[in-house]
C-alpha cells in the first residue's frame, strides 16, 4: 500500500468516519489500528515484527532509564548504550550487509577494473531507517531528562508505526508528534479545508510534476552513454525537481492527512532552492533528518564550541552519517554526504576571501543579482550531488558529469520534445506547472505562514480546481503504473 493507492484512500476515509463516531479518546486507538493495517499492507507481515521487537526495545529501555537514579550514572549510559546498539544493530543487519562489498566495489571502480559479487539478501522491512532513529532519539531525551518515559506502551507504540511517518518520516520527536498523537486536535472546518488542500498540493506535485519529470530522468539515465551536452545537465536538473516534488509531495500528503486526525506533524521542507548556500539548503531540506543529526551528533561532539578544525571534523562526521542513512552505497555516501560537506567546509573556508572582495568592489552582499547567483550556484552545487545519488555507480555518475561537458548528443530512436521521452503536451503541462509552484514558494519564501487563500469559499473553490486538474493531467490510471516515493527505499 502507498500513499496513492485506493487502499489508504479507503482506509483514511474509514478511519475519519469511525473516528468521528468515537469519543476524543478513542482516536487513538483507531489510528493504531489504521498504522498496523497499514504497515501489514505496505511492508509485510515481517515488517511488523520487526518493527515491534525495535519499539518494545525502545520502550522497555526507557522504562529501565527512568528507574535506575541519578546518581547511578554510569549504569544509565551502560543501559543507554545497549539500547542504542541494539536499534542500530538492527538496522545494520537489514540495511547495511552489502557496504563491505559495495566498498570494495568502488575502490575496484576507482582503479579502472570490474568487482563482481551477489548481494545478500535480506527481509526488505519498510520504515526502520525512520522509527529506528525516532526510538533512538526517545532513549536519548529520557537518558537526558528531557523526556518523561511514556507508561502505555500502546501509546509508544503509536508514536513509532504511525502511518503517517512510518514510510518516509518525517522523523519525529516525542515531545512533539507524540504527545499530539496520544491526544489528537478538535479538527474544525477550517483544519479540514487545510488538511485536504495540503494533501492536494502533495497529490499534484507527485502525479503531475514528479511523474512526468521522471519520464524524462529515466529516458536519459536509462541510455545516458548515448547522450551527451544539455541533455545530460536537464536530466540532471530533472532528477533534482523529481526529488523534491516527489519527497515533498509525500510530505504533504501525510501532513495533511494528519492534519484531518488532529495530529500535527513536524515540516521537512521549507523552500530549498531559494538558499544561497548548501548549508542553508540542508536546513531547509529534510529538516528533521538535519535536526536529528545536529541535536544527537554535531552538538554532543562538540559543534563549533571547540575550534575550527574540530567543527569541520564534527560536520564530516554529520555528513557521512547522513550519507550512510541513505543506503549502503558510496554514491549515497559521497552525493548525499561527503560532497556536501565538502561544499560547506570550502565555503567556510573563503568566507573571509569572499567578504573581503566585497568590500574592495564595494558590492553589497544582500544586492538581488548576488542573491540570485548564489541561489543558482546552490543548485548546481546540489544538483551535481544528486547525479551520483540517481547513478547506479560511481562510474555511472563520473560519465554522466564528464558527458556534459560534451558535445550535444541523443541517439536516434529518442522520441519526445528535446529527445525526453515527453511529449509537447506533456512538456508543456509539466512546464506550466512548475512556474506555478515556484510562484507558490515565492509567495511562502515571502509571505512564511501567511495564508494564500484567505477565506473558506476561496479554499474550498481551490480544493475543487487542484482536484479537477489532478484528474485531468494527472499520470495515474489502468495501464499506468505510478512509480513508488523515491524516499520509501530508504
Amino acid at each position: 500500500m502507498s500513499y496513492t493507492s485506493y487502499g489508504f484512500l479507503i482506509l483514511t476515509v474509514v478511519g475519519l468516519v469511525i473516528s468521528r463516531m468515537v469519543r476524543p479518546s478513542g482516536k487513538k486507538w483507531i489510528l493504531l489500528v489504521m498504522s498496523l493495517i497499514f504497515m501489514a499492507a505496505a511492508g509485510g507481515y515481517g515488517t511488523i515484527v520487526f518493527w515491534f521487537i525495535s519499539t518494545a526495545a525502545g520502550f522497555a529501555a526507557a522504562l529501565l532509564l527512568a528507574n535506575v537514579a541519578d546518581t547511578k550514572e554510569k549504569q544509565k549510559r551502560i543501559i543507554l548504550l545497549a539500547a542504542v546498539a541494539f536499534q542500530l544493530g538492527l538496522l545494520a543487519y537489514f540495511k547495511y550487509a552489502n557496504l563491505p562489498a559495495y566498498t570494495k566495489e568502488a575502490f575496484y571502480e576507482l582503479a579502472g577494473r570490474v568487482y563482481e559479487f551477489e548481494e545478500k539478501e535480506r527481509l526488505a522491512l519498510a520504515g526502520i531507517s525512520f522509527y529506528i532513529l525516532m526510538i533512538i532519539g526517545y532513549d536519548i531525551d529520557v537518558y537526558r531528562g528531557e523526556t518523561l518515559a511514556i507508561r502505555s506502551f500502546p501509546a509508544f507504540s503509536l508514536f513509532t508505526g504511525y502511518f503517517g511517518h512510518f514510510v518516509q518520516g518525517p522523523i519525529d520527536s516525542w515531545q512533539e508528534a507524540g504527545k499530539s498523537l496520544g491526544v489528537p486536535s478538535p479538527v474544525s472546518f477550517t483544519d479540514f479545508q487545510d488538511g485536504c488542500l495540503r494533501i492536494l498540493s502533495g497529490l499534484f506535485k507527485k502525479l503531475v510534476l514528479s511523474e512526468r519529470l521522471a519520464i524524462m530522468v529515466d529516458t536519459i539515465y536509462g541510455d545516458y552513454a548515448s547522450y551527451g551536452g544539455w541533455y545530460l545537465v536537464m536530466a540532471a536538473a530533472a532528477f533534482t525537481l523529481q526529488l523534491y516534488t516527489d519527497f515533498c509531495g509525500c510530505m504533504d500528503l501525510v501532513l495533511g492527512v494528519s492534519q484531518l486526525f488532529g495530529v500535527r506533524l513536524a515540516e521537512n521542507f521549507r523552500q530549498p532552492f531559494f538558499s544561497e548556500s548548501v548549508s542553508e539548503f540542508w536546513r531547509r531540506w529534510h529538516i528533521t533528518l538535519g535536526a536529528f543529526l545536529r541535536k544527537y551528533v554535531y552538538i554532543p561532539l562538540g559543534g563549533n564550541r571547540k575550534g575550527t578544525l574540530r567543527k569541520y571534523l564534527n560536520t564530516i562526521v554529520v555528513f557521512l552519517l547522513s550519507g550512510l542513512w541513505h543506503g549502503g552505497k558510496w554514491t549515497f555516501i559521497i552525493g548525499t554526504g561527503l560532497l556536501q560537506c565538502v561544499y560547506m567546509i570550502a565555503g567556510a573556508m573563503s568566507e573571509p576571501l569572499t567578504e573581503q572582495c566585497y568590500r574592495i568592489l564595494r558590492i553589497k552582499r544582500t544586492a538581488p543579482v548576488l542573491r540570485f547567483l548564489r541561489k543558482v550556484r546552490t543548485f548546481i552545487l546540489i544538483m551535481i550531488g544528486f547525479v551520483l545519488f540517481r547513478s547506479d555507480s560511481l562510474t555511472m555518475a563520473g560519465e554522466i558529469l564528464k558527458g556534459m561537458f560534451q558535445r550535444g548528443l541523443h541517439p536516434e530512436y529518442a522520441e519526445g520534445i528535446f529527445y525526453s521521452g515527453l511529449g509537447t503536451a506533456d512538456f508543456v503541462i509539466l512546464l506550466i506547472g512548475l512556474l506555478l509552484l515556484f510562484l507558490i514558494s515565492l509567495w511562502r519564501e515571502k509571505k512564511g505562514e501567511q495564508k494564500i487563500l484567505s477565506t473558506e469559499g476561496m479554499r474550498t473553490m481551490a480544493c475543487f480546481a487542484i482536484l479537477l486538474v489532478i484528474l485531468v493531467f494527472g499520470c495515474y490510471g489502468k495501464g499506468y503504473d505510478i512509480s513508488s516515493f523515491i524516499y520509501s527505499q530508504f
